[in-house]
């Protein structure tokens, strides 16, 4: 396994697709978080405070996304480029090659993750002005605490989804337009069915995620935010165990 992650950190970090998605990631996180941080300047109530939520909105919205493709991409580029032969015959147990993968890539996610909101923040609290910066107080604020390991779990999450459609699918386009559009539309339009639809709305994987996320109560009374995001990781798994599972059977 060691031998294994050491190859997958290779060739991660020497694909140039890897750099400028990340730093895509980091452009629009804390572009947002600059023009949050200029718009609170005070000089009325609706610019007197910093919020927390506010200065990672472009993470929340946008960022994530970058996160799921890279996930996806991790996982199809090689059969993009037709070297996942070779993968596997230095590894031939392709269950190893999987989990390394998705290993490497929910560490890297989780703590960019984690360093982007802390850079969002403090970014946001310099460009503020003096009393708008002053309502953030980053480590006793509850709700930036909040998400200091909500993203991070969110994340990881993602990418552990993202990574099972991509074994699954094994195609970079495919796999990015089903992860993106059951993110952004399938359970929303699958909710206006008849007699059925509220059910799947309530209980759609991406709903209870961004429940968890954003701590807003979209399900029945009973089950809590957190549950959700439970949830949530009980489809990623599934999806993740399936998709190693047709990998070992599906020729190389």
């Amino acid at each position: 396994m060691i031998n294994t992650l050491r190859s997958e950190w290779t060739k991660l970090t020497t694909t140039k697709s890897f750099w400028w998605t990340t730093a895509l990631f980091l452009i629009i996180s804390l572009g947002f978080a600059a023009m949050t941080g200029s718009l609170a300047t005070g000089d009325s109530m609706a610019s007197l405070f910093l919020f927390a939520g506010n200065t990672v909105t472009g993470l929340y919205l946008l960022g994530f996304v970058v996160l799921m493709i890279q996930a996806t991409m991790i996982f199809t580029t090689e059969f993009r480029y037709g070297y996942q032969s070779q993968t596997f015959l230095a590894t031939p147990k392709r269950w190893v090659v999987a989990l390394a993968k998705w290993l490497l890539y929910v560490v890297l996610a989780a703590a960019l993750t984690f360093v982007t909101v802390l850079l969002c923040f403090y970014l946001a609290k310099a460009l503020a002005s003096d009393v708008a910066s002053s309502t953030l107080v980053v480590w006793e604020d509850k709700q930036a605490l909040a998400i200091m390991w909500k993203y991070p779990v969110a994340a990881a999450l993602m990418v552990t989804l993202c990574s099972g459609v991509a074994l699954l699918v094994r195609q970079t386009a495919g796999a990015v337009s089903l992860v993106l559009m059951w993110h952004f539309a399938l359970e929303n339009l699958l909710s206006f069915l008849p007699k059925v639809g509220e059910s799947v709305g309530k209980y759609g994987p991406f709903t209870n995620l961004r429940s968890f996320i954003t701590e807003y109560q979209t399900i029945d009374p009973g089950w809590s935010t957190n549950t959700g995001a439970v949830y949530f990781a009980a489809w990623a798994v599934v999806l993740f165990v399936a998709g190693i599972i047709v990998q070992e059977r599906r020729d190389a």
